[in-house]
């Protein structure tokens, strides 16, 4: 404690059993005297409650931190997801194509069917809140598996 800080008086009523457990603690703790004990727990309570209000403060701040960090490599995914998904729309026309020249305008229109009903499917479950649904839907839906039950 500060020698130049000023104390002021303020008195403190506890209970018979409450000050006796200051009295054992004390006699496990590095302080002189009770005041010298209350007056930690004091410092202790308030340093406390200063960093709860500091609290929000402190989590942005952490956030920011964490978005900088992961700012790469969420660049990387966004550029291996776009890659991906050029190939596959590659691929799709291509299949398209294909069809159409080796097996004739009939099984390229059923492909471009298939084709639509797939993405309607797709897109479905792409808007889905993942949030709140079950479990059974939750495992249809990364599956694939019984995904088209209610069809």
């Amino acid at each position: 404690m500060d020698k130049e800080e000023k104390l002021e008086k303020l008195t403190v009523r506890v209970s018979k059993e409450k000050k006796a457990m200051m009295l054992k603690a004390l006699g496990k703790s590095s302080y002189d005297s009770l005041s010298d004990f209350m007056r930690a727990g004091i410092d202790k309570e308030l340093n406390v409650q200063m960093y709860k209000d500091s609290l929000d403060f402190i989590i942005k701040e952490l956030d920011t931190m964490i978005d900088a960090k992961l700012a790469p490599l969420i660049k990387a995914e966004r550029k291996l997801s776009a890659k991906n998904l050029r190939t596959s729309a590659i691929n799709t026309y291509l299949l398209g194509e294909v069809l159409c020249r080796l097996l004739g305008d009939d099984m390229h229109k059923q492909f471009i069917d298939m084709l639509t009903k797939a993405r309607n499917k797709a897109n479905y479950y792409i808007n889905r809140d993942t949030e709140n649904m079950s479990k059974q839907d939750l495992f249809d839906f990364y599956s694939i598996g019984e995904m088209y039950r209610n069809e």
